[in-house]
């Protein structure tokens, strides 16, 4: 089992929220058919899921395979790649 501790969550969530919310709002979009939301923002980050808050609710986006800390990159790249 792969662990991303709550420091990397934290860490992580603060960069993309800071430095790339434009692909916080397309994985929203892509992944969790969100179409229609005001804010959004990821609210945490797991081996096997992210969570994006967007207007007081949350949806959850399981990823394709369980990932480590040092896969949280690649993956969260591969995954702005698919969409675009």
């Amino acid at each position: 089992m792969k662990i991303i501790s709550s420091n990397t969550s934290k860490r992580v969530c603060n960069h993309m929220n800071k430095d790339h919310i434009d692909s916080v709002h397309k994985y929203l979009v892509h992944y969790g058919k969100i179409s229609k939301f005001k804010e959004a923002y990821l609210e945490e980050i797991s081996s096997q899921f992210m969570k994006i808050k967007y207007d007081g609710k949350s949806v959850i986006i399981n990823f394709k395979n369980e990932i480590s800390e040092d896969e949280i990159h690649s993956t969260l790249v591969s995954m702005i790649k698919e969409i675009e």
